[in-house]
């Protein structure tokens, strides 16, 4: 291995309480002691520093044990460190410190804070820092760290363990660390892709909903700039009649000021006769004085005078209503005395009668007596005939009231036959009206049929329709799994071209790393059939690590070749490369398949060397070597074979990737106009619906208003018929009522005159009345 640990310093760590450096001599460096003595520590140190993060793997419990815990006699520690000095590191360490020719690697902890790496004295991660020893064939768990039972468990190792060996024999574990790391890098961005993905889905569904948001948002600035400019304007508008009525303001502040002027001066003047006026005042308010005076007092003198006016006014009505009731009484009694002298002439006057009456009495007396009979007997015969003629009155009046309750009572039942013949006549006249045209019928039926046919047509056009939309929908089902696939396949394309580009770009890192001590190496400008970089590795080795630069400590010098010896082919035939190796590969000798190189060692020339296709080695002068040995030189010619390899897969898996992605634009437009067609034929057969719909509701419609108009129809006749027969009843009931009518009126018009009858009772009754006056009298 190029690099070479040279120095390790422990301090803290472990059993090691003060610090303690270990120099690592080339070769072998071995730390003898008896037991306890803390040998394990060290690798376990050298474990630690390199990026072990199992306190278990370090015989501890947890990662502070480690930390020095202290003894009866010293005090723990609070921290540990243990540096690990790399030398040969320039050009194989990963960036930044591939120009270093030496790193110091260090890795401190302390209580209960954690552990912290420092490169060089940056700051690294511990990610990095098993990185950089994984480039370096080692490691906290490579197989070169020998520790109590590494011995055994390498014997018993499981293929997949062995791998792992073979792996850091060959150099590549910073290789598989990386591809691990890009793997992940790349499930990753799968997953970010996905996720994208439905992202983008869900950005589409939302585009619809922001397009009319952003055409909401384009109107509502419009009005809001139009709403800005009319406010503008309005202002403008405000802001003119604001500066006009400051104008006027102004003018009409000039003008109160000149009025107040003017009023200040006249008040001035005012003042000034006011002034006069209240020195002439004085004299007048004397005389105001005594006038007040003399005119209270004499208000008082025409209040009093007012007073006994009003007395002599109510003395003058009492002896006037006084006078009016002693007049009133004085008629009365002459009323009076008047009345008694006329009752005392009239009561003379009844006695010189009554006198006289006196003396004719008995004479007057016979006469009285006779006409009181014949006046008696006239009254019987005048009361005889007044009972007669008011029997006879009573008679005729019962009659008549029979008979004009029965004109009445016909009269009123022929007005009702009448009327009722006129009810059912009018109703009859209604209900023919009312009878169903044939032709309404006709043409209600005619449209029930067009509603029919116009359903049939909706129910054909919708199965159509919905034809349609299965094949529409079946297309886009199509279309989904086609772009699915495509996308799937776009997906796979460019994760490969990812994974190949992740792979080329980390072998072309890796083999830009500087190989061998000169700047350039012959190694990279050989040109290696794929399956023979084993077996070229195993014959030059190190010395494809050297340059052609004379001035170098180690070079190739150009120098005639040999002539071939032997039946087998060489390499220099097979590889191209400068000529300066054209003498070794020349005398370097290819085994055929399956042969073995063991018989044919012995009787090979000097110089000459027999291969294997896998690496193994039978050098002229006896050295072997077995198929399998490490070898870096192959390991770095196999990566640039693969590196090549993956360049050309990469250029077909990014054109697989673009036709790929070509496929899935084509599928998505594919899956868009299906979609598009999906939708139009569901807007077709949305639109059959409601053209169904509306049929069947029109046929309903027209099937409810055939059947009312049919029901209507019978109803109508058979009102009709019913109000026929009650017209020949109303008609024979009016014809009985004008019968009985006429045969009242007949009745009525024969009785004899109650008036008369009525008079006749009158006379009767006044002669009796005029006869018992004359009985009486």
């Amino acid at each position: 291995m190029p690099v070479r640990f040279a120095r390790l310093r422990i301090a803290g760590f472990k059993s090691f309480a003060d610090p303690v450096s270990l120099e690592i001599m080339p070769g072998l460096t071995g730390v003898v002691g008896p037991n306890g003595c803390g040998k394990s520590n060290v690798v376990d140190a050298l474990r630690w520093v390199m990026g072990e993060a199992s306190a278990r793997s370090l015989r501890g419990g947890e990662m502070d044990d480690v930390i020095f815990a202290g003894t009866i006699g010293r005090p723990s520690r609070n921290f540990g460190e243990v540096t690990v000095t790399l030398e040969e590191t320039q050009g194989l360490a990963p960036p930044p410190f591939q120009a270093e020719a030496e790193l110091e690697v260090t890795r401190r902890i302390e209580r209960g804070s954690g552990s912290s790496y420092k490169v060089n004295g940056r700051e690294a991660r511990a990610r990095d820092v098993a990185t950089l020893f994984a480039d370096f064939a080692s490691g906290a768990r490579a197989s070169a760290m020998v520790s109590q039972g590494r011995v055994s468990a390498l014997v018993s190792a499981r293929p997949e363990e062995r791998r792992i060996i073979l792996e850091e024999a060959a150099g590549i574990t910073g290789l598989h660390a990386r591809r691990h790391e890009a793997e992940l890098k790349l499930r990753a961005a799968e997953a970010n892709l996905t996720r994208a993905e439905d992202l983008r889905g869900q950005a589409e569904s939302r585009l619809g909903e922001l397009r009319k948001q952003a055409r909401q948002a384009s109107r509502y600035r419009t009005l809001s700039g139009s709403i800005r400019a009319a406010e503008a304007e309005h202002l403008a508008t405000e802001r003119a009649i604001a500066i006009a009525g400051r104008e006027q303001a102004r003018a009409a502040f000039a003008a109160a000021g000149a009025a107040v002027k003017a009023a200040r001066m006249a008040a001035g003047e005012a003042e000034a006769a006011a002034s006069a006026a209240e020195t002439a005042l004085a004299p007048l308010r004397e005389a105001e004085a005594e006038a007040r005076t003399a005119l209270e007092r004499a208000k008082i003198g025409a209040e009093q005078a007012v007073e006994e006016e009003s007395r002599l006014r109510a003395a003058r009505s009492e002896a006037e209503s006084r006078a009016a009731t002693i007049a009133r009484d004085h008629d009365h009694a002459a009323r009076i005395v008047g009345d008694a002298e006329r009752a005392a002439a009239r009561l003379a006057e009844e006695e010189s009668r009554l006198q006289a009456e006196s003396e004719a009495a008995p004479a007057l007396i016979e006469t009285a007596e006779s006409a009181a009979r014949e006046a008696a007997m006239a009254a019987e015969a005048a009361e005889r005939e007044a009972t007669t003629a008011a029997e006879t009155a009573a008679r005729l009046a019962a009659e008549t009231d029979a008979a004009r309750r029965r004109h009445a009572e016909a009269d009123t039942r022929t007005r009702r036959a009448r009327a009722r013949h006129e009810e059912i006549a009018g109703e009859h006249r209604r209900a023919a009206a009312a009878l169903v045209d044939p032709a309404r019928l006709a043409e209600a039926e005619a449209g029930l049929r067009a509603a029919e046919a116009e359903q049939d047509d909706a129910a054909a056009a919708i199965e159509l329709a919905r034809q349609a939309v299965a094949g529409a929908e079946s297309a886009r089902i199509a279309a989904e799994k086609q772009l699915a696939a495509a996308r799937g396949a776009a997906i796979a394309a460019e994760s490969q071209a990812t994974r190949l580009r992740a792979e080329a770009d980390a072998l072309a890192s890796l083999l830009a790393q500087k190989f061998g001590r000169e700047q350039a190496p012959v190694l990279d400008e050989i040109t290696v059939p794929p399956g023979l970089e084993a077996a070229l590795g195993a014959a030059l080795r190190e010395e494809l690590s050297a340059g052609q630069d004379a001035r170098a400590a180690r070079f190739w010098r150009e120098l005639p070749p040999l002539g071939a010896e032997g039946d087998m082919p060489s390499l220099g035939g097979m590889v191209t490369a400068p000529p300066a190796l054209a003498r070794a590969l020349g005398r370097i000798l290819l085994l055929p398949e399956g042969a073995s190189g063991d018989e044919m060692q012995a009787s090979l020339a000097p110089g000459q060397i027999l291969v294997s296709r896998e690496g193994a080695l039978w050098r002229w002068d006896g050295f072997t070597l077995r198929a399998g040995a490490p070898n870096e030189a192959a390991a770095r010619l196999a990566q640039r074979n693969r590196l090549t390899a993956l360049r050309a897969d990469l250029t077909k898996a990014a054109e697989a990737a673009e036709a790929a992605r070509a496929a899935r634009g084509e599928a998505e437009s594919a899956e868009r106009a299906a979609r598009a067609g999906e939708a139009a034929a569901r807007e077709s057969r949305g639109k059959a619906e409601a053209r169904l719909d509306r049929a069947r509701a029109d046929l309903a419609k027209r099937r409810d208003a055939s059947t009312k108009l049919e029901a209507e129809a019978a109803r109508a006749a058979a009102r009709a018929a019913a109000l026929e027969g009650e017209l020949a009843r109303a008609a024979t009931e009016r014809a009985e009522a004008d019968a009985a009518f006429e045969e009242a009126r007949a009745a009525l018009a024969g009785l004899p005159d109650a008036d008369a009858a009525r008079r006749a009772v009158d006379a009767a009754r006044a002669r009796l009345t005029e006869s018992r006056r004359q009985e009486n009298a």
